[in-house]
This record gives structure tokens, sequence and C-alpha cells, in this order.
């Protein structure tokens, strides 16, 4: 239906990021400081895992607003790392992008050598 109609509307969509723009500030601030490890793999070097509180997931019209409502997400459920990062973008035949990023929410403790 999307193709014959137009695009979804945006509005609620955009209201919505701008509702969690103090999480999301938070959550870059956290990041920049190194405070939240995001990573790729499903280990953290010098790391073991000690709970994992499952899939977390955010989707958002910009790159920005899903990559650190992801980690917003993270902090809500008191994890200090996410795991098996993984991010992709749809593309709508009108042109928008809608980014969603994806992972494993994980508290941490570090190994003793």
């Amino acid at each position: 239906m999307a193709l014959i109609f137009g695009s979804p509307k945006k509005t609620g969509a955009r209201r919505e990021d701008v509702k969690m723009d103090h999480r999301l500030t938070l959550a870059k601030d956290m990041y920049m400081a190194g405070r939240m490890k995001i990573m790729t793999t499903e280990t953290i070097p010098g790391r073991e895992i000690l709970s994992a509180f499952g899939l977390i997931v955010c989707r958002s019209y910009t790159f920005d607003n899903a990559f650190y409502g992801l980690m917003a997400q993270a902090v809500d459920v008191n994890a200090d790392a996410i795991v098996g990062y993984r991010e992709s973008v749809s593309f709508h035949p009108e042109g928008d992008k809608y980014y969603s990023c994806y992972g494993t929410a994980v508290r941490m403790k570090k190994v003793k050598k």
C-alpha cells in the first residue's frame, strides 16, 4: 500500500525522537566517555559476560537517534555493554531512509589474571 499512497507520515516518529532527546544526549555522553562498550563480536577482550539482558532494537529516520537510542535502552536495563552489534538501513522508493540498530545488552566483569 505504501507504493500506491506514498510513504508513511513521519510526524509521529519525529515527535517521538524529540521526546527521547534527553536520553539520547546522556547515552551519547556515556559512549563518548568510553563508559558504554559496543562490539560487533560476541565478546569483549579482557572481560567476561556476567549477565545478558537480551536483544535490544532501536529504529529511526536518523542514524544518530537509532544508534544512541539503542544505547539508551541498554542503560535502561542496567547494561554496560552491547555485543553482537549490527545495523541496517532500509530505503523507501521515495528516497526516505529508515535505520535499525540492534545487539545484545550485557553486564560485564573484568577477568582476573
